[in-house]
């Protein structure tokens, strides 16, 4: 038997992660775990009766389900066992036994990730914030982690990509799962030029404890946690404290002292947390660790003369055309060959990749923008474009 249904098994079995990992570390590995006995387990910190009679449920066809089923959807899966799981995330004291990837996950321990949360419900400032902050970050080579929920994290993360930049989501369902449902999109920007993640195995809906829980994953994959927009009591002050705990940095946008969307961050600046204004104040929290792939992607942005797009990514999609003259110096040579193609009329990926000369990755990372920018529908596989020239 594969060792990853041990894994698998260990993950479903509702003992917590913090419990796993200790015992874990007490007996070796999830099949020695799958194999161990009441007596084995001894002294293991914090193991409770209700984790004991969990532990002796041997039965592995939910593990082996589990697996065909990624096997194919294709969803990658890596379990705490394997190289590819990233260290940054192993190293906490409650890490996933098992993680779900969709997309392609970036090599999270040599790159520059960083957190931005905050509220769902945001302001219109702590949005354009979170938004212009993901944007720095990745201009300059960072990786945004971020959780796609309502308000400040969707905001951040359309900032990273409409910076043409990667952005890691960690979802509180599972990977195939969109959450709210209004996000598909955006979900699917993330997935085709970044990665979704998720403890939770495909099919899993949102529970009251899934999304307070996925938050330690993403301060456990970042090197410091941004919180953009913070209430008294908000998601994202749960994400600082897992931080804090894992120690991780904390950085915060200010806010009016008198405005209760910002008490909760208010609050953490006064606790010591670092006040930022900008995706800049952060990196020069990194430079020193990052030098030569901040100077690159500088000096890659200054060659190509690229600058973000701030065009919204939600529009209304009750307005099918609107004029492109304006927006053409907006976008690229693969943005601008892929809608000549499209003026002929919709058309499927194969197709326009043929008929416009363009790489497979270019015309999916063209395609991507211009869903994000609003100037393309996806239709049963067929993309049409919404605009026209005048």
């Amino acid at each position: 038997m594969s060792d990853l249904r041990y894994w698998l098994w260990l993950a479903q079995s509702g003992v917590s992660p913090r419990i796993a990992r200790r015992c874990l570390r007490s007996v070796g590995s999830a099949r020695e775990l799958f194999l161990a006995q009441p007596a084995d387990l001894r002294g293991v910190e914090g193991l409770r009766d209700a984790d004991l009679r969990a532990l002796k449920n041997k039965d592995i066809s939910e593990a082996e389900a589990i697996e065909e089923r990624c096997r194919k959807m294709g969803v990658g899966i890596l379990c705490l066992q394997d190289a590819d799981y990233p260290d940054r995330l192993r190293s906490i004291e409650d890490p996933p036994p098992v993680i779900y990837i969709k997309g392609k996950l970036p090599p999270v321990d040599d790159r520059l990730c960083i957190g931005v949360v905050g509220t769902r419900k945001a302001s219109a400032y702590g949005k354009d914030t979170a938004s212009r902050i993901a944007a720095e970050l990745t201009e300059k080579g960072g990786v945004v982690v971020t959780g796609l929920a309502e308000g400040i994290d969707s905001a951040a993360a359309k900032g990273a990509l409409e910076a043409r930049g990667t952005v890691i989501a960690v979802l509180g369902t599972g990977v195939d799962v969109v959450y709210p449902a209004w996000n598909t999109q955006l979900q699917e920007a993330v997935e085709r030029t970044g990665t979704l993640v998720s403890e939770y195995p495909p099919g899993s809906t949102a529970t009251r404890y899934s999304f307070p829980r996925r938050n330690r994953i993403i301060s456990g994959l970042s090197l410091g946690v941004t919180v953009v927009e913070a209430p008294a009591r908000s998601g994202a002050l749960i994400t600082a404290a897992h931080a804090q705990e894992q120690g991780r940095d904390v950085f915060v946008v200010p806010g009016a002292v008198d405005d209760p969307g910002f008490q909760g961050s208010n609050a953490l600046i006064r606790d010591g947390a670092q006040l930022i204004r900008s995706g800049a104040d952060i990196l020069e929290e990194y430079g020193f660790r990052y030098p030569d792939l901040l100077r690159k992607a500088a000096r890659i942005g200054a060659e190509s003369g690229e600058k973000p797009t701030k065009e919204a990514i939600d529009k209304d999609e009750s307005v099918d055309y609107s004029s492109l003259s304006e927006q053409l110096e907006s976008l690229t040579e693969p943005e601008l060959k892929a809608v000549e193609v499209l003026a002929g009329g919709a058309c499927y990926k194969d197709e326009l990749i043929r008929q416009s000369g363009l790489s497979a990755q270019s015309a999916m990372a063209a395609l991507t923008m211009l869903l994000l920018k609003g100037y393309v529908r996806e239709e049963n596989g067929r993309y049409r474009l919404l605009v026209r020239f005048q």
